[in-house]
């Protein structure tokens, strides 16, 4: 038999896994946004966890990743920085996302934005940013499934083959079930390719020759064991990681999702071990490992991101089909998630808000499953353009880049009540012109795009709101003091108790 044909069965069997936890969550699903969308906010501590996981554990970790690691050596090792703020951000944001989220039913983070300054105009830049941003994130999960199958396949299964599967089954599982389902194939495929990525790590040192292999490269490739001293590369990625772990649109609606704080706070304990070390460790030791003579068969830098299928096409052709469906469920596991996210700012953020705002809920949720497929079409058209092809680590960092732009703004109803209309809305407009010219032309300072970005949009956001002052501060104040309630309620006390003693009412521009 064929290595197609093997990788074939294997795949339909893996997705035939999937397509009946999706059929069995679609019968627990009602016909509207809040469920379709957030699995109506009652994912547990498992689920969380590994939809979460599973949502950052992408083919950029079994391929973009582990290639990045095989060009750069050492120094990539700085993308598991973020690791060390990410339990942090996790409470720090995401706790905050969600009290505001089940208190004012918000589905998108363009509601919450919407409501707390006042303006719809702030609503459709953060749905058309999110959007923009999202397409690179989907396109590399179904180029990077796709080029894993022809590398295994040796051809047999060609490009385009591999990006209708990956396309079309994500569309369907996606359609079919909306949030809950996604969460509870996310749970099934990141167990699954968790497994397979130590298995991996495991044959790949071994075949090398043990830890000892490590001592090797010092003569094969010495370059990889040099930190290249890039500061201002690490500060880049770590960043745009850290903070795009919860500006993401797609995560930030995960923490909609949660049953409770309690939830977000085991979470945030387990998720570094289950996401960090993983993915760090594993595409560290299997990227520097691929130097070793021999190892990988026709591998190239140009071929550097698909080092796993490469390897897997002469060794054990049997498991590498099995390493192909952990591609596959590491890309529709990030990608239904980005779909259904990026749908939701479509239908909720787009069409529903402007256009057809008497919508019922049963035709909203019919409006978005339409949408789950026109997005789906659209990720598949993109992937045949050959610059959509490119190695997957630097695609995604544009999708990071362009969303990372988003953060001063939502800064404003998570901490700083300061924060006005328009500091937040001329704060994504320096920043994605920034981030757009010094790609375009690059620029004179170390910074990169999205860093550059990043701190001229907190600079504007800080300078244009203590300039400006928005009219009506009552929502601001009542966003506000309902946090302090939540995180400080001692100091609530002592304020009351203050005013009743005639000292007069205190702390009503105090921000949290």
């Amino acid at each position: 038999m064929s290595q197609a044909a093997v990788t074939i069965i294997v795949l339909v069997i893996f997705l035939a896994i999937l397509l009946l936890i999706s059929n069995f969550a679609s019968k627990e699903n009602a016909a509207t946004p809040s469920d379709f969308f957030l699995a109506n906010r009652g994912l547990g501590t498992i689920v969380m966890t590994m939809t979460t996981g599973a949502s950052y554990f992408s083919t950029w970790t079994l391929l973009g990743a582990i290639g990045s690691h095989y060009r750069d050596g050492v120094w990539f090792a700085a993308f598991a920085a973020w690791a060390v703020v990410h339990a942090l951000f996790i409470w720090l944001f995401g706790s905050r996302i969600w009290y505001l989220g089940r208190k004012h039913n918000f589905i998108t983070p363009g509601d919450m934005m919407e409501k707390y300054f006042k303006s719809p105009g702030l609503r459709l830049l953060f749905a058309i940013v999110g959007i923009v941003g999202l397409v690179p994130y989907m396109l590399i999960q179904i180029t990077g499934g796709a080029f894993a199958l022809n590398s295994l396949t040796d051809n047999e299964i060609p490009y385009w083959v591999g990006v209708m599967i990956m396309g079309a089954f994500v569309g369907i599982i996606v359609t079919l079930s909306g949030g809950r389902g996604a969460a509870w194939s996310d749970t099934f495929m990141g167990f699954f390719f968790g497994t397979v990525l130590v298995l991996i790590t495991v044959i790949f040192v071994s075949r090398s020759g043990g830890f000892e292999a490590f001592n090797s490269l010092q003569a094969t490739a010495p370059d990889i064991l040099v930190n290249k001293g890039n500061f201002w590369g690490i500060a880049e990625t770590a960043l745009g990681l850290g903070f795009g772990f919860w500006i993401m649109p797609h995560m930030w609606q995960k923490f909609y999702s949660a049953k409770s704080p309690m939830i977000l706070a085991k979470t945030s304990i387990i998720t570094p071990f289950w996401n960090s070390w993983l993915m760090a460790l594993s595409a560290l030791f299997i990227g520097m490992l691929a130097h070793t003579p021999g190892l990988v068969p026709g591998l190239t830098t140009e071929t550097s991101d698909r080092i796993i299928p490469l390897f897997f096409s002469s060794y054990a052709p049997l498991f590498g089909s099995v390493v192909v469906a952990a591609v596959i469920a590491a890309g529709i596991s990030t990608v239904n998630s980005a779909l259904l996210s990026s749908a939701s700012l479509l239908v909720n953020d787009l069409v529903v808000r402007f256009m057809k705002k008497d919508v019922s809920l049963a035709k909203t949720t019919f409006i978005a499953k339409a949408t789950v497929l026109f997005m789906t079409l659209l990720i598949i058209v993109i992937s045949f353009i050959p610059a959509a092809q490119g190695f997957l680590v630097p695609v995604a960092a544009l999708g990071y880049g362009i969303v990372l732009q988003l953060v001063p703004a939502a800064l404003g109803p998570l901490y700083w009540q300061r924060g006005t209309k328009m500091g937040a809305i001329a704060s994504i407009i320096v920043g994605e012109a920034t981030l757009t010219l010094i790609y375009l032309f690059g620029s004179p300072l170390p910074l990169g795009p999205a860093t550059s970005g990043l701190f001229l949009g907190f600079l504007t956001f800080v300078i244009v709101s203590l300039a400006t002052q928005d009219q009506d501060d009552t929502v601001k104040s009542e966003f506000h003091d309902d946090l302090k309630k939540v995180y400080f309620p001692e100091s609530i006390e002592e304020d009351y108790s203050i005013e009743k003693k005639g000292v007069g009412p205190v702390g009503n521009e105090t921000t949290i």
